[in-house]
């Protein structure tokens, strides 16, 4: 099914947008208006073929597929914007449907040939090194999104480096603070509810909105202190966007640390305590190792949360790729926006596969 939509979405929904520039409105472009079958015709097959082969081939098929997608988006693209410099030339919602249907049939079809997190880590890597060919042939120079980043390039960079930047600020102490808050919340049971209640109602507070409750008071700060004025700690800029996630990351490292301490089972812990093992020694020999892959599930988590949050801290100054974002959203340029998305996106999946392949080693 997967495949069927991903041939018919690009001829029923349309193939790509084509804008002059970012005053006129896009229009629409069917298959139909442009000949480029030299590069769908493959890709077609491809998708289809995919559907007949075993796991890992079908996984490949649906790789020839899109790169075939995305060439014949180019193809248009080198055809139509060669004279117009300002003009820009993106996937239409059939193309965007198509490769969100061919990656999820990867996908499955690594799952069906019982793949494991390294094999669909090596996939998702010759994947990138497909498309990293592709580009150093000049055979996606033209789409509008690869124009955008090679004309911010600089940004580009910039953005990655401040984007990564706040995650580890705010992630870092987050795994301190929230792994002794769930530390203390399994050993004084009678108020561990209510610690974990305290960190859990901070999760109600909109991110925007907790980010507007620092700005006064950092600013106050600031003012009062001039030493952590100059340190950085002001009500505009990272820090009210670097404290604010902190918050929200404390509740699931603490609830994850609560419970990778109350995953060993009662019998290895008596057991234990039969040998003659101290509290402390409990707490490495057993408790710690049985817990550790529920505790990188938690922090598998966190880390997710705190890239996807980071993003709104643009609006407060805070940089990273937010700041194209929301730049693209003021100016209407959908490149820009996907410019600053498509990344978030990226570093997420790369950091939650990450992880979970950590997770999946510790837990066999």
């Amino acid at each position: 099914m997967l495949l069927l939509v991903a041939v018919l979405a690009p001829l029923l929904l349309g193939f790509a947008v084509l804008a002059p520039n970012r005053i006129v409105p896009p229009r629409g472009i069917a298959v139909g208006d442009v000949h480029v079958w030299g590069f769908l015709a493959p890709a077609a097959l491809a998708a289809l073929a995919a559907a007949m082969l075993p796991g890992r081939m079908a996984a490949i098929a649906c790789g020839v597929a899109l790169c075939g997608l995305l060439g014949g988006l180019d193809d248009v693209a080198g055809r139509l914007t060669a004279s117009l410099s300002a003009a820009r030339l993106g996937p239409a919602a059939g193309s965007w449907i198509a490769c969100g249907a061919l990656l999820l049939a990867a996908r499955l079809a690594l799952g069906r040939a019982g793949t494991g997190a390294a094999g669909r880590a090596a996939a998702a890597a010759g994947f990138v090194v497909a498309i990293a060919a592709m580009l150093a042939l000049g055979l996606l120079g033209d789409l509008g999104l690869v124009r955008e980043a090679t004309a911010r390039g600089p940004e580009l960079r910039a953005a990655l480096a401040g984007h990564l930047e706040l995650v580890a600020a705010a992630l870092l102490p987050a795994l301190a603070a929230g792994a002794a808050a769930g530390a203390f919340a399994f050993t004084m049971r009678r108020i561990g509810g209510a610690v974990m209640g305290l960190l859990a109602a901070l999760q109600v507070i909109p991110a925007m909105a907790l980010f507007a409750l620092l700005i006064e008071p950092l600013a106050a700060l600031g003012r009062a202190v001039p030493l952590l004025r100059e340190a950085g700690l002001r009500g505009i800029g990272a820090a009210p966007a670097v404290i604010g996630v902190f918050l929200y990351l404390l509740l699931p490292i603490a609830a994850a640390t609560r419970a990778a301490l109350g995953a060993a089972p009662a019998a290895a812990v008596d057991a234990a305590r039969g040998l003659g093992f101290a509290p402390g020694q409990v707490l490495r020999r057993v408790r710690l190792p049985l817990g550790a892959p529920v505790f990188l599930g938690g922090l598998r988590t966190a880390t997710v949360q705190a890239v996807g949050l980071v993003t709104l801290g643009a609006l407060v100054g805070a940089g990273g790729f937010g700041v194209l974002m929301f730049q693209g959203l003021g100016q209407f340029a959908p490149d820009l926006i996907l410019l600053g998305a498509l990344p978030v996106a990226a570093l997420a999946l790369v950091l939650d596969a990450a992880l979970r392949a950590v997770e999946d080693g510790l837990a066999q």
